[in-house]
Protein backbone atom coordinates (compact mmCIF):
# COMPACT_ATOMS: atom_id res chain seq x y z
CA UNK A 1 0.00 0.00 0.00
CA UNK A 2 1.16 3.52 -0.59
CA UNK A 3 0.04 7.10 -0.17
CA UNK A 4 0.51 10.20 -2.28
CA UNK A 5 2.53 12.07 0.35
CA UNK A 6 6.17 11.39 1.09
CA UNK A 7 8.46 13.10 3.57
CA UNK A 8 11.44 14.69 1.81
CA UNK A 9 14.83 14.00 3.33
CA UNK A 10 17.58 16.43 2.26
CA UNK A 11 20.89 14.98 1.26
CA UNK A 12 23.90 15.55 3.46
CA UNK A 13 25.56 17.79 0.88
CA UNK A 14 22.46 19.85 0.11
CA UNK A 15 22.99 23.62 0.65
CA UNK A 16 21.40 25.02 3.78
CA UNK A 17 19.20 27.48 1.95
CA UNK A 18 17.54 24.65 0.05
CA UNK A 19 16.17 23.25 3.29
CA UNK A 20 13.76 26.07 3.90
CA UNK A 21 12.89 29.59 2.95
CA UNK A 22 13.44 32.10 5.72
CA UNK A 23 11.02 34.94 5.32
CA UNK A 24 10.19 38.05 7.28
CA UNK A 25 7.67 40.86 7.01
CA UNK A 26 8.61 42.99 3.99
CA UNK A 27 10.78 40.36 2.32
CA UNK A 28 7.89 39.24 0.14
CA UNK A 29 7.43 42.79 -1.14
CA UNK A 30 11.16 43.02 -1.88
CA UNK A 31 11.10 39.72 -3.75
CA UNK A 32 8.15 40.80 -5.86
CA UNK A 33 9.73 44.19 -6.59
CA UNK A 34 13.05 42.89 -7.88
CA UNK A 35 12.18 39.53 -9.45
CA UNK A 36 10.96 40.80 -12.81
CA UNK A 37 13.73 43.38 -13.04
CA UNK A 38 16.36 40.80 -12.12
CA UNK A 39 15.26 38.36 -14.80
CA UNK A 40 15.40 41.11 -17.42
CA UNK A 41 18.56 42.94 -16.46
CA UNK A 42 21.02 40.60 -14.74
CA UNK A 43 22.46 39.52 -18.05
CA UNK A 44 24.09 42.89 -18.78
CA UNK A 45 26.84 43.04 -16.16
CA UNK A 46 28.71 46.35 -16.42
CA UNK A 47 30.77 48.05 -13.73
CA UNK A 48 29.40 51.56 -14.48
CA UNK A 49 25.91 50.31 -13.66
CA UNK A 50 27.17 49.08 -10.30
CA UNK A 51 28.81 52.45 -9.63
CA UNK A 52 25.57 54.32 -10.35
CA UNK A 53 23.53 51.89 -8.25
CA UNK A 54 26.01 52.31 -5.41
CA UNK A 55 25.75 56.11 -5.63
CA UNK A 56 21.96 55.97 -5.42
CA UNK A 57 22.23 53.68 -2.42
CA UNK A 58 24.72 56.00 -0.68
CA UNK A 59 22.59 59.10 -1.27
CA UNK A 60 19.50 57.37 0.10
CA UNK A 61 21.48 56.10 3.09
CA UNK A 62 22.57 59.57 4.23
CA UNK A 63 19.26 60.44 5.91
CA UNK A 64 18.57 56.81 6.84
CA UNK A 65 22.00 56.36 8.38
CA UNK A 66 21.79 59.56 10.39
CA UNK A 67 18.28 58.71 11.54
CA UNK A 68 19.51 55.29 12.66
CA UNK A 69 22.29 56.95 14.65
CA UNK A 70 19.65 59.09 16.30
CA UNK A 71 17.63 55.97 17.06
CA UNK A 72 20.65 54.33 18.67
CA UNK A 73 20.96 57.35 20.98
CA UNK A 74 24.35 58.54 19.70
CA UNK A 75 25.77 61.10 17.30
CA UNK A 76 24.06 60.58 13.89
CA UNK A 77 27.47 60.60 12.17
CA UNK A 78 28.04 57.10 13.57
CA UNK A 79 25.18 55.89 11.38
CA UNK A 80 27.05 57.16 8.32
CA UNK A 81 30.26 55.46 9.43
CA UNK A 82 28.30 52.21 9.63
CA UNK A 83 27.06 52.80 6.08
CA UNK A 84 30.70 52.87 4.99
CA UNK A 85 31.99 49.76 6.75
CA UNK A 86 28.88 47.60 6.41
CA UNK A 87 28.39 47.68 2.62
CA UNK A 88 32.11 47.35 1.85
CA UNK A 89 32.88 44.41 4.14
CA UNK A 90 29.49 42.75 3.71
CA UNK A 91 29.55 43.23 -0.06
CA UNK A 92 32.92 41.51 -0.36
CA UNK A 93 32.05 38.52 1.84
CA UNK A 94 28.32 37.81 1.46
CA UNK A 95 27.14 34.86 -0.65
CA UNK A 96 24.06 36.95 -1.52
CA UNK A 97 25.84 39.23 -3.96
CA UNK A 98 23.24 42.01 -4.08
CA UNK A 99 22.27 42.13 -0.40
CA UNK A 100 23.29 45.45 1.14
CA UNK A 101 24.43 45.20 4.76
CA UNK A 102 23.65 48.59 6.24
CA UNK A 103 21.83 50.24 9.14
CA UNK A 104 18.31 49.13 10.02
CA UNK A 105 15.86 50.65 12.47
CA UNK A 106 15.38 47.38 14.34
CA UNK A 107 19.08 46.92 15.08
CA UNK A 108 19.57 50.59 15.96
CA UNK A 109 16.63 50.64 18.34
CA UNK A 110 17.77 47.40 19.97
CA UNK A 111 21.24 48.80 20.59
CA UNK A 112 19.90 52.14 21.79
CA UNK A 113 17.46 50.57 24.22
CA UNK A 114 20.14 48.27 25.64
CA UNK A 115 22.30 51.31 26.49
CA UNK A 116 19.69 53.89 27.46
CA UNK A 117 20.71 53.63 31.13
CA UNK A 118 24.11 55.15 30.29
CA UNK A 119 25.07 58.79 29.91
CA UNK A 120 25.91 60.13 26.46
CA UNK A 121 29.62 60.08 27.29
CA UNK A 122 29.62 56.43 28.39
CA UNK A 123 27.14 55.28 25.77
CA UNK A 124 29.45 55.81 22.80
CA UNK A 125 32.19 53.40 23.87
CA UNK A 126 29.58 50.94 25.11
CA UNK A 127 27.84 51.06 21.71
CA UNK A 128 31.02 50.29 19.81
CA UNK A 129 31.75 47.42 22.21
CA UNK A 130 28.22 46.10 21.70
CA UNK A 131 28.53 46.24 17.90
CA UNK A 132 31.89 44.44 17.87
CA UNK A 133 30.66 41.80 20.33
CA UNK A 134 27.52 41.25 18.22
CA UNK A 135 29.77 40.78 15.19
CA UNK A 136 31.94 38.26 17.03
CA UNK A 137 28.82 36.30 18.04
CA UNK A 138 27.59 36.27 14.45
CA UNK A 139 31.00 35.14 13.17
CA UNK A 140 31.03 32.29 15.69
CA UNK A 141 27.49 31.24 14.75
CA UNK A 142 28.36 31.42 11.07
CA UNK A 143 31.41 29.20 11.58
CA UNK A 144 29.22 26.65 13.35
CA UNK A 145 26.82 26.75 10.36
CA UNK A 146 23.69 27.63 12.30
CA UNK A 147 22.06 29.28 9.28
CA UNK A 148 19.51 26.50 8.92
CA UNK A 149 18.24 27.23 12.45
CA UNK A 150 16.88 30.62 11.38
CA UNK A 151 13.84 28.89 9.90
CA UNK A 152 12.69 28.03 13.43
CA UNK A 153 11.82 31.69 14.13
CA UNK A 154 8.16 31.74 13.17
CA UNK A 155 6.68 34.31 10.81
CA UNK A 156 4.05 35.26 13.41
CA UNK A 157 6.71 36.06 16.00
CA UNK A 158 8.76 38.01 13.48
CA UNK A 159 5.69 39.97 12.34
CA UNK A 160 4.75 40.87 15.93
CA UNK A 161 8.33 41.92 16.61
CA UNK A 162 8.68 44.03 13.45
CA UNK A 163 5.37 45.82 14.06
CA UNK A 164 6.38 46.35 17.70
CA UNK A 165 9.70 47.83 16.55
CA UNK A 166 7.82 50.17 14.22
CA UNK A 167 5.49 51.41 16.95
CA UNK A 168 8.32 51.67 19.48
CA UNK A 169 10.43 53.65 17.03
CA UNK A 170 7.62 56.18 16.62
CA UNK A 171 7.25 56.48 20.40
CA UNK A 172 10.98 57.06 20.88
CA UNK A 173 10.88 60.06 18.53
CA UNK A 174 8.16 61.94 20.41
CA UNK A 175 10.58 64.24 22.29
CA UNK A 176 12.44 65.11 19.08
CA UNK A 177 9.25 65.61 17.09
CA UNK A 178 7.61 67.90 19.64
CA UNK A 179 10.46 69.62 21.47
CA UNK A 180 8.91 68.43 24.75
CA UNK A 181 10.99 66.22 27.04
CA UNK A 182 8.72 63.82 28.98
CA UNK A 183 9.83 62.72 32.44
CA UNK A 184 8.20 59.30 32.25
CA UNK A 185 10.73 56.52 31.75
CA UNK A 186 8.72 54.19 29.51
CA UNK A 187 8.09 54.93 25.85
CA UNK A 188 4.36 54.37 26.16
CA UNK A 189 4.29 56.59 29.26
CA UNK A 190 6.14 59.33 27.38
CA UNK A 191 3.51 59.28 24.66
CA UNK A 192 0.66 59.72 27.15
CA UNK A 193 2.57 62.39 29.06
CA UNK A 194 3.15 64.39 25.88
CA UNK A 195 -0.53 64.19 24.97
CA UNK A 196 -1.48 65.50 28.42
CA UNK A 197 1.03 68.39 28.13
CA UNK A 198 0.24 69.37 24.58
CA UNK A 199 0.41 73.06 25.47
CA UNK A 200 4.11 72.73 26.33
CA UNK A 201 5.30 71.42 22.97
CA UNK A 202 7.37 73.70 20.73
CA UNK A 203 5.20 74.79 17.78
CA UNK A 204 8.22 75.49 15.55
CA UNK A 205 9.66 72.02 16.16
CA UNK A 206 6.28 70.45 15.45
CA UNK A 207 5.98 72.51 12.26
CA UNK A 208 9.41 71.35 11.05
CA UNK A 209 8.48 67.74 11.85
CA UNK A 210 5.20 67.94 9.94
CA UNK A 211 6.81 69.66 6.96
CA UNK A 212 9.58 67.06 6.78
CA UNK A 213 7.09 64.21 7.06
CA UNK A 214 4.99 65.58 4.18
CA UNK A 215 8.09 66.07 2.04
CA UNK A 216 9.52 62.58 2.60
CA UNK A 217 6.13 61.15 1.65
CA UNK A 218 5.60 63.24 -1.50
CA UNK A 219 9.02 63.99 -3.01
CA UNK A 220 10.23 60.39 -3.52
CA UNK A 221 7.20 59.76 -5.71
CA UNK A 222 8.66 62.21 -8.24
CA UNK A 223 12.39 62.24 -7.52
CA UNK A 224 13.15 58.75 -6.24
CA UNK A 225 15.79 58.35 -3.53
CA UNK A 226 16.90 61.97 -4.01
CA UNK A 227 13.43 63.02 -2.87
CA UNK A 228 14.00 61.42 0.54
CA UNK A 229 17.24 63.34 0.92
CA UNK A 230 15.54 66.61 -0.07
CA UNK A 231 12.74 65.88 2.39
CA UNK A 232 15.33 66.19 5.17
CA UNK A 233 17.50 68.88 3.58
CA UNK A 234 14.80 71.47 2.78
CA UNK A 235 13.38 71.74 6.34
CA UNK A 236 16.98 71.86 7.62
CA UNK A 237 17.72 74.82 5.35
CA UNK A 238 14.64 76.63 6.68
CA UNK A 239 15.73 75.96 10.26
CA UNK A 240 19.29 77.19 9.53
CA UNK A 241 17.97 80.38 7.92
CA UNK A 242 15.13 81.34 10.27
CA UNK A 243 14.94 79.34 13.51
CA UNK A 244 17.81 79.11 15.97
CA UNK A 245 15.93 77.26 18.68
CA UNK A 246 15.30 74.00 16.78
CA UNK A 247 17.71 71.20 17.63
CA UNK A 248 20.19 70.20 14.90
CA UNK A 249 22.77 67.44 14.59
CA UNK A 250 25.52 69.73 15.81
CA UNK A 251 23.70 70.06 19.14
CA UNK A 252 23.83 66.27 19.65
CA UNK A 253 27.53 65.87 19.00
CA UNK A 254 30.48 67.18 17.04
CA UNK A 255 30.86 66.03 13.44
CA UNK A 256 34.59 65.37 12.99
CA UNK A 257 36.25 66.07 9.69
CA UNK A 258 37.72 63.13 7.80
CA UNK A 259 37.13 59.47 8.42
CA UNK A 260 37.59 57.72 11.78
CA UNK A 261 40.66 55.65 12.50
CA UNK A 262 40.08 52.06 13.61
CA UNK A 263 40.10 51.63 17.39
CA UNK A 264 38.87 49.16 19.99
CA UNK A 265 36.63 50.38 22.82
CA UNK A 266 37.92 49.96 26.38
CA UNK A 267 37.20 46.63 28.06
CA UNK A 268 35.54 48.54 30.90
CA UNK A 269 32.75 49.51 28.50
CA UNK A 270 31.50 45.90 28.48
CA UNK A 271 28.82 45.21 31.08
CA UNK A 272 25.84 42.80 31.29
CA UNK A 273 23.62 45.22 29.36
CA UNK A 274 26.18 45.38 26.55
CA UNK A 275 26.42 41.58 26.42
CA UNK A 276 22.65 41.02 26.40
CA UNK A 277 22.20 43.79 23.83
CA UNK A 278 24.89 42.25 21.62
CA UNK A 279 23.14 38.87 21.73
CA UNK A 280 19.83 40.51 20.78
CA UNK A 281 21.42 42.47 17.92
CA UNK A 282 23.15 39.33 16.64
CA UNK A 283 19.94 37.27 16.61
CA UNK A 284 17.79 40.00 15.04
CA UNK A 285 20.44 40.69 12.41
CA UNK A 286 20.72 37.01 11.50
CA UNK A 287 16.98 36.56 11.03
CA UNK A 288 16.51 39.81 9.11
CA UNK A 289 19.53 39.10 6.91
CA UNK A 290 18.31 35.59 6.11
CA UNK A 291 14.97 36.99 4.97
CA UNK A 292 16.63 39.60 2.75
CA UNK A 293 19.15 37.21 1.17
CA UNK A 294 16.40 34.75 0.24
CA UNK A 295 14.56 37.53 -1.58
CA UNK A 296 17.25 38.53 -4.07
CA UNK A 297 18.68 36.01 -6.58
CA UNK A 298 22.36 36.11 -7.47
CA UNK A 299 23.10 37.47 -10.95
CA UNK A 300 25.39 34.54 -11.83
CA UNK A 301 22.92 31.94 -10.58
CA UNK A 302 25.10 30.75 -7.70
CA UNK A 303 23.35 29.39 -4.64
CA UNK A 304 23.23 31.45 -1.48
CA UNK A 305 24.59 30.14 1.80
CA UNK A 306 22.87 31.39 4.94
CA UNK A 307 25.84 30.64 7.20
CA UNK A 308 28.22 32.55 4.93
CA UNK A 309 25.83 35.51 4.98
CA UNK A 310 25.89 35.35 8.80
CA UNK A 311 29.69 35.45 8.66
CA UNK A 312 29.53 38.47 6.34
CA UNK A 313 27.22 40.32 8.73
CA UNK A 314 29.46 39.41 11.64
CA UNK A 315 32.62 40.76 10.01
CA UNK A 316 30.68 43.83 8.85
CA UNK A 317 29.63 44.55 12.45
CA UNK A 318 33.18 44.04 13.73
CA UNK A 319 34.37 46.53 11.12
CA UNK A 320 31.53 48.95 11.87
CA UNK A 321 32.22 48.93 15.61
CA UNK A 322 35.94 49.27 15.00
CA UNK A 323 35.35 52.34 12.81
CA UNK A 324 32.88 54.01 15.22
CA UNK A 325 29.72 52.72 13.57
CA UNK A 326 26.35 51.45 14.81
CA UNK A 327 25.00 47.91 14.14
CA UNK A 328 24.45 46.79 10.56
CA UNK A 329 22.51 43.95 8.95
CA UNK A 330 20.69 42.97 5.79
CA UNK A 331 18.53 45.96 4.81
CA UNK A 332 15.32 45.36 2.84
CA UNK A 333 14.93 48.97 1.76
CA UNK A 334 18.52 49.60 0.70
CA UNK A 335 18.83 46.25 -1.07
CA UNK A 336 15.68 46.86 -3.10
CA UNK A 337 16.82 50.36 -4.03
CA UNK A 338 20.27 49.12 -5.11
CA UNK A 339 18.85 46.37 -7.32
CA UNK A 340 16.25 48.64 -8.90
CA UNK A 341 18.99 51.24 -9.54
CA UNK A 342 20.79 48.81 -11.84
CA UNK A 343 23.07 46.69 -9.63
CA UNK A 344 24.71 43.85 -11.58
CA UNK A 345 27.16 42.38 -9.04
CA UNK A 346 28.44 42.59 -5.48
CA UNK A 347 30.52 45.62 -6.49
CA UNK A 348 27.38 47.76 -6.34
CA UNK A 349 27.26 47.30 -2.56
CA UNK A 350 30.97 47.96 -2.27
CA UNK A 351 30.55 51.15 -4.30
CA UNK A 352 27.75 52.21 -1.92
CA UNK A 353 30.23 52.19 0.97
CA UNK A 354 32.90 53.99 -1.04
CA UNK A 355 30.48 56.72 -2.15
CA UNK A 356 29.33 57.18 1.46
CA UNK A 357 32.95 57.70 2.52
CA UNK A 358 33.32 60.37 -0.17
CA UNK A 359 30.13 62.12 0.96
CA UNK A 360 31.28 62.14 4.60
CA UNK A 361 34.65 63.57 3.59
CA UNK A 362 33.11 66.21 1.34
CA UNK A 363 30.28 67.58 3.49
CA UNK A 364 30.97 67.41 7.26
CA UNK A 365 30.06 71.09 7.74
CA UNK A 366 26.68 70.56 6.11
CA UNK A 367 25.82 67.52 8.21
CA UNK A 368 25.92 69.49 11.46
CA UNK A 369 23.05 71.68 10.21
CA UNK A 370 20.61 68.82 9.62
CA UNK A 371 17.47 69.40 11.70
CA UNK A 372 16.80 66.66 14.24
CA UNK A 373 12.98 66.90 13.85
CA UNK A 374 13.43 66.21 10.13
CA UNK A 375 15.37 63.03 10.89
CA UNK A 376 12.73 62.03 13.44
CA UNK A 377 10.00 62.57 10.84
CA UNK A 378 11.88 60.32 8.43
CA UNK A 379 12.07 57.62 11.11
CA UNK A 380 8.33 57.90 11.75
CA UNK A 381 7.59 57.53 8.05
CA UNK A 382 9.90 54.51 7.74
CA UNK A 383 8.36 52.97 10.86
CA UNK A 384 4.83 53.32 9.55
CA UNK A 385 5.81 51.11 6.62
CA UNK A 386 6.67 48.36 9.11
CA UNK A 387 3.12 48.32 10.49
CA UNK A 388 1.61 46.16 7.76
CA UNK A 389 -2.11 45.89 8.44
CA UNK A 390 -2.62 43.29 5.71
CA UNK A 391 -0.01 40.92 7.16
CA UNK A 392 -1.37 41.43 10.68
CA UNK A 393 -4.91 40.67 9.52
CA UNK A 394 -3.73 37.56 7.67
CA UNK A 395 -2.00 36.30 10.81
CA UNK A 396 -5.08 37.00 12.90
CA UNK A 397 -7.21 34.89 10.56
CA UNK A 398 -4.71 32.00 10.61
CA UNK A 399 -5.67 30.79 14.07
CA UNK A 400 -5.10 31.29 17.77
CA UNK A 401 -1.47 30.00 17.89
CA UNK A 402 -0.40 32.68 15.40
CA UNK A 403 -2.46 35.32 17.19
CA UNK A 404 -0.96 34.45 20.55
CA UNK A 405 2.60 34.44 19.23
CA UNK A 406 2.36 37.72 17.30
CA UNK A 407 0.36 39.66 19.92
CA UNK A 408 2.58 38.48 22.79
CA UNK A 409 5.75 39.42 20.90
CA UNK A 410 4.26 42.81 19.97
CA UNK A 411 3.32 43.65 23.56
CA UNK A 412 6.61 42.47 25.05
CA UNK A 413 8.49 44.59 22.49
CA UNK A 414 6.59 47.65 23.72
CA UNK A 415 6.82 47.12 27.47
CA UNK A 416 10.01 45.09 28.02
CA UNK A 417 13.63 45.62 27.04
CA UNK A 418 14.15 44.42 23.49
CA UNK A 419 16.66 41.81 24.68
CA UNK A 420 13.89 40.23 26.76
CA UNK A 421 11.40 40.54 23.90
CA UNK A 422 13.82 38.76 21.56
CA UNK A 423 14.32 35.96 24.06
CA UNK A 424 10.58 35.57 24.57
CA UNK A 425 10.07 35.62 20.80
CA UNK A 426 12.60 32.82 20.27
CA UNK A 427 10.98 30.72 23.01
CA UNK A 428 7.52 31.43 21.56
CA UNK A 429 8.72 30.37 18.11
CA UNK A 430 9.91 27.07 19.52
CA UNK A 431 6.68 26.53 21.45
CA UNK A 432 4.49 27.38 18.45
CA UNK A 433 6.56 25.07 16.26
CA UNK A 434 6.31 22.20 18.74
CA UNK A 435 2.58 22.72 19.24
CA UNK A 436 1.92 22.86 15.50
CA UNK A 437 4.01 19.73 14.90
CA UNK A 438 2.28 17.85 17.72
CA UNK A 439 -1.23 18.85 16.62
CA UNK A 440 -0.75 18.42 12.87
CA UNK A 441 -1.02 14.62 12.92
CA UNK A 442 -3.52 12.73 10.80
CA UNK A 443 -4.10 8.99 10.39
CA UNK A 444 -5.76 7.62 7.26
CA UNK A 445 -6.83 4.14 6.23
CA UNK A 446 -5.52 2.93 2.87
CA UNK A 447 -7.85 0.83 0.70
CA UNK A 448 -6.47 -0.75 -2.48
CA UNK A 449 -9.04 -1.16 -5.28
CA UNK A 450 -8.92 -3.87 -7.97
CA UNK A 451 -7.75 -1.31 -10.55
CA UNK A 452 -4.63 -0.62 -8.44
CA UNK A 453 -5.70 2.79 -7.15
CA UNK A 454 -5.33 3.46 -3.44
CA UNK A 455 -8.11 5.29 -1.61
CA UNK A 456 -7.63 7.17 1.63
CA UNK A 457 -10.46 6.97 4.15
CA UNK A 458 -11.09 8.16 7.66
CA UNK A 459 -10.11 5.18 9.82
CA UNK A 460 -12.73 3.59 12.06
CA UNK A 461 -12.83 4.53 15.71
CA UNK A 462 -12.61 0.85 16.65
CA UNK A 463 -10.74 -1.83 14.74
CA UNK A 464 -12.86 -4.50 13.02
CA UNK A 465 -12.44 -8.12 14.04
CA UNK A 466 -10.63 -10.65 11.81
CA UNK A 467 -9.51 -8.00 9.31
CA UNK A 468 -6.29 -6.32 8.21
CA UNK A 469 -6.41 -2.51 8.53
CA UNK A 470 -3.69 -0.57 6.70
CA UNK A 471 -2.96 2.87 8.15
CA UNK A 472 -0.73 5.74 7.02
CA UNK A 473 0.40 8.68 9.13
CA UNK A 474 0.94 12.31 8.11
CA UNK A 475 3.08 14.62 10.25
CA UNK A 476 6.11 14.44 12.51
CA UNK A 477 6.05 11.88 15.30
CA UNK A 478 8.43 13.23 17.93
CA UNK A 479 7.60 14.02 21.57
CA UNK A 480 4.02 15.24 21.99
CA UNK A 481 3.19 14.36 18.38
CA UNK A 482 3.66 10.67 19.20
CA UNK A 483 1.08 11.02 21.98
CA UNK A 484 -1.29 12.64 19.49
CA UNK A 485 -0.81 9.61 17.24
CA UNK A 486 -1.63 7.35 20.18
CA UNK A 487 -5.00 9.07 20.64
CA UNK A 488 -5.84 8.85 16.94
CA UNK A 489 -5.07 5.18 16.33
CA UNK A 490 -8.22 3.01 16.11
CA UNK A 491 -8.99 1.22 19.36
CA UNK A 492 -8.49 -2.59 19.41
CA UNK A 493 -10.14 -3.40 22.75
CA UNK A 494 -13.55 -4.53 21.40
CA UNK A 495 -12.17 -6.52 18.44
CA UNK A 496 -10.98 -10.11 17.99
CA UNK A 497 -7.87 -10.86 15.92
CA UNK A 498 -7.48 -7.26 14.67
CA UNK A 499 -4.39 -6.73 12.53
CA UNK A 500 -2.88 -3.29 11.86
CA UNK A 501 -0.29 -2.44 9.20
CA UNK A 502 1.16 0.97 10.13
CA UNK A 503 3.12 2.71 7.38
CA UNK A 504 6.09 4.77 8.66
CA UNK A 505 7.98 5.46 5.44
CA UNK A 506 10.14 8.60 5.24
CA UNK A 507 11.13 8.78 8.91
CA UNK A 508 14.84 8.38 9.41
CA UNK A 509 14.53 8.15 13.19
CA UNK A 510 11.95 7.09 15.74
CA UNK A 511 12.06 8.73 19.15
CA UNK A 512 11.71 7.06 22.53
CA UNK A 513 8.16 8.41 22.90
CA UNK A 514 7.06 6.89 19.60
CA UNK A 515 8.60 3.53 20.52
CA UNK A 516 6.71 3.65 23.82
CA UNK A 517 3.45 4.45 21.98
CA UNK A 518 3.98 1.58 19.52
CA UNK A 519 4.84 -0.79 22.37
CA UNK A 520 1.64 0.08 24.25
CA UNK A 521 -0.45 -0.28 21.09
CA UNK A 522 1.15 -3.65 20.30
CA UNK A 523 0.36 -4.85 23.84
CA UNK A 524 -3.29 -3.84 23.43
CA UNK A 525 -3.43 -5.75 20.13
CA UNK A 526 -1.82 -8.79 21.73
CA UNK A 527 -4.43 -8.85 24.49
CA UNK A 528 -7.15 -9.39 21.87
CA UNK A 529 -5.03 -11.85 19.82
CA UNK A 530 -4.08 -9.24 17.25
CA UNK A 531 -0.85 -8.12 15.62
CA UNK A 532 0.99 -4.94 14.59
CA UNK A 533 3.00 -4.75 11.35
CA UNK A 534 5.34 -1.77 10.80
CA UNK A 535 6.23 -1.05 7.17
CA UNK A 536 8.45 1.38 5.30
CA UNK A 537 11.08 1.61 8.05
CA UNK A 538 14.41 3.19 7.18
CA UNK A 539 17.60 1.36 8.15
CA UNK A 540 18.20 3.80 11.00
CA UNK A 541 14.66 3.49 12.35
CA UNK A 542 14.78 -0.30 12.13
CA UNK A 543 18.09 -0.40 14.02
CA UNK A 544 16.67 1.90 16.72
CA UNK A 545 13.69 -0.38 17.24
CA UNK A 546 15.93 -3.45 17.45
CA UNK A 547 18.33 -1.80 19.94
CA UNK A 548 15.58 -0.74 22.35
CA UNK A 549 14.29 -4.35 22.65
CA UNK A 550 10.87 -3.00 23.67
CA UNK A 551 8.98 -4.07 20.55
CA UNK A 552 9.04 -7.87 20.35
CA UNK A 553 9.65 -8.31 16.65
CA UNK A 554 9.33 -12.12 16.97
CA UNK A 555 5.99 -11.84 18.74
CA UNK A 556 2.95 -9.66 18.09
CA UNK A 557 5.02 -7.13 16.10
CA UNK A 558 6.62 -7.46 12.68
CA UNK A 559 8.85 -4.85 11.01
CA UNK A 560 9.55 -4.36 7.31
CA UNK A 561 12.30 -2.13 5.99
CA UNK A 562 11.60 0.27 3.14
CA UNK A 563 12.64 -0.61 -0.39
CA UNK A 564 13.33 1.73 -3.33
CA UNK A 565 9.82 0.93 -4.62
CA UNK A 566 7.23 2.97 -2.77
CA UNK A 567 4.55 0.86 -1.14
CA UNK A 568 6.37 -2.43 -1.68
CA UNK A 569 7.11 -3.09 2.00
CA UNK A 570 3.55 -2.15 2.92
CA UNK A 571 2.14 -4.60 0.37
CA UNK A 572 4.44 -7.31 1.70
CA UNK A 573 3.39 -6.57 5.28
CA UNK A 574 -0.31 -6.64 4.33
CA UNK A 575 0.11 -9.95 2.48
CA UNK A 576 1.91 -11.56 5.43
CA UNK A 577 -0.75 -10.19 7.80
CA UNK A 578 -3.53 -11.76 5.76
CA UNK A 579 -1.68 -15.08 5.61
CA UNK A 580 -1.27 -15.07 9.37
CA UNK A 581 -4.91 -14.14 9.90
CA UNK A 582 -6.16 -16.90 7.59
CA UNK A 583 -4.00 -19.45 9.39
CA UNK A 584 -5.25 -18.35 12.81
CA UNK A 585 -8.88 -18.45 11.73
CA UNK A 586 -8.39 -21.91 10.18
CA UNK A 587 -6.78 -23.15 13.39
CA UNK A 588 -9.71 -21.85 15.42
CA UNK A 589 -12.22 -23.51 13.10
CA UNK A 590 -10.25 -26.76 13.32
CA UNK A 591 -10.38 -26.62 17.12
CA UNK A 592 -14.12 -26.05 17.07
CA UNK A 593 -15.01 -28.87 14.57
CA UNK A 594 -14.33 -31.93 16.87
CA UNK A 595 -16.40 -30.40 19.63
CA UNK A 596 -19.26 -29.77 17.26
CA UNK A 597 -18.99 -33.35 15.97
Amino acid sequence: MTSESETRLPADDEPEEALDEVDQPGAGSLRAAVEEYAQREFQRGRLPSDAIAGLNSAVASVPDGMASGLLAGVNPIYGLYACIAGPIVGGLLSSSQLMVIATTSGLSLTAGQALEHLTIEDRTDALFALVILAGVIQVALGLFRVGALTRFVSFSVMTGFIIGIGVLTILTQIPTLTGYAPENGSRVGQAFETLTHISEVDPVTVGVSVAAFVLVVILPRFLGSVGTLLGVVLPSVVVWAFFDGVEVVGDVGEIPSGLPMPALPPVAAIDPAVISGAIAVAIIGIVQGAGVSQSVPNPDGKRRNVSRDILAQGFANVASGGFHGIPVGGSIKTTALTVLSGARSRWATVFAGVWMAILVLAAPNLLVQVAMPALAALLVYASLSLVRVREARSLWMTGWPSRLASVTTFLTTLVLPIQAAVGIGVVLSALVSMYAASADISVVQLIRHPDGNVEERVPPGDLPSDEVTVLDVYGHLFFAAARTLERRLPGPDSAHHPVVVLRLRGRTKVGATLIEVLTNYADRLREVDGRLYLSGLSNEAYDQIVRTKKLRLTGPVRAYEATPVRGESTQEAAADARTWLVRVLEDEQGDETPEQT
